[in-house]
């Protein structure tokens, strides 16, 4: 049984960071009703439709039964109001204060059932001056330190970078989620409901170990590591591709030395012994004798990896609408 089996979940989110939140708890065993306005939840039309699906909805939409309400009819808000009696947790990403306008604020939704778990997720929160501040994924970025920090590794004088990912999108989805299950944990125990207030910006600093390393020593984490003593972390171009090396001082770094006959950690001369050899070959005897080191693939090289694939990381799915194509699955076992 899955953990999260006869947990209800009323899912109100659009974009990224509320419904990949919902996605996990979906994932986890939860009945997660996603209810979307007449028009269709925004990342429905995210270009390019392939025979009318969203590569974005179809990332984000699983584990979900999709309902339309429209939350300012009077008929609309009745029948959630319904719902929520016979739910248990609620989730939404508007801007503060759409909830409480249309009448189903915190104070609303414990009203109508005192064990509902309200999680919020926004640009900066629920309080604080920045409160009513409009925000997506490169904002929170930008705000919080990351696209620093990004520059940072690539060239401290050059420009700045946003991830290629929505970084600052999915690590407060994760954020919120941690903040559901806690509450429901709590529940368990109290019997009682709570609010989960999580701001994209709070989540991106909450992450960053730089901050400590900034404050206690003046230098981001990245600047400890190349300060760190002899070492190699660093990308390698073998003979047909490249790899990445991530090595501490001591026993592993030691390793590495034996077996490429290297008596000092030079990146040149690091580099003439990766270039006689092929990834594989890298890999092979690297990894054999645990040394830390890894292919850098593309996209399809990912999803022919024996490792994910023996993990159950991808699966074959079969849309209603006649379009077939490899997903992703729950990353634990």
């Amino acid at each position: 049984m899955k953990p999260l089996k006869g947990i209800r979940v009323l899912d109100l989110t659009h974009a990224h960071a509320g419904p990949i939140c919902a996605y996990y708890l979906g994932a986890m065993g939860a009945d997660v009703v996603k209810i979307e306005p007449l028009w269709g939840e925004m990342t429905r039309m995210f270009p390019p439709l392939v025979k009318g699906l969203s590569p974005y909805f179809a990332f984000l939409g699983r584990c979900k039964r999709g309902v339309t309400l429209d939350l300012k009819k009077p008929r609309g808000k009745e029948l959630f109001e319904e719902l929520v009696k016979k739910s248990d947790v609620v989730l939404e990403n508007f801007s503060p204060g759409t909830m409480d306008r249309l009448g189903l604020g915190w104070d609303r939704l414990r009203e109508l059932n005192p064990g509902i778990v309200y999680a919020s997720i926004s640009g900066f929160g629920h309080t604080g001056p920045w409160r009513d501040y409009r925000s997506y994924d490169p904002i929170a970025q930008a705000a919080s330190g990351f696209m620093w920090l990004m520059r940072d590794v690539v060239d401290p004088e050059g420009d700045y970078y946003v991830a290629p990912e929505a970084i600052a999108d999915t690590v407060p989805g994760f954020t919120a989620l941690i903040g559901v299950l806690a509450a429901l944990y709590s529940r368990h125990e109290t019997g009682v409901g709570d609010r989960v207030d999580v701001a994209q910006l709070d989540s991106m600093i909450a992450i960053q170990q730089s901050v400590s390393f900034w404050n206690l020593a003046g230098m981001t984490f990245t600047q400890a590591i190349k300060g760190a003593g002899p070492s190699v972390y660093g990308l390698y171009e073998a003979c047909d591709g490249w790899v990445m090396l991530s090595l501490t001082a001591g026993r592993i770094t030691d390793n590495f030395m034996e077996l490429s006959g290297i008596d000092e950690l030079e990146v040149e001369r690091i580099a003439e012994w990766v270039k006689r050899y092929t990834v594989s070959e890298v890999i092979e005897v690297l990894s054999r004798n645990g040394v830390p080191v890894a292919p850098v693939d593309d996209l399809d090289m990912v999803q022919e990896n024996v490792q994910a694939r023996a993990r159950g990381m991808f699966v074959e799915v079969d849309d209603p609408r006649a379009v077939s194509y490899t997903h992703l699955t729950l990353p634990t076992n």
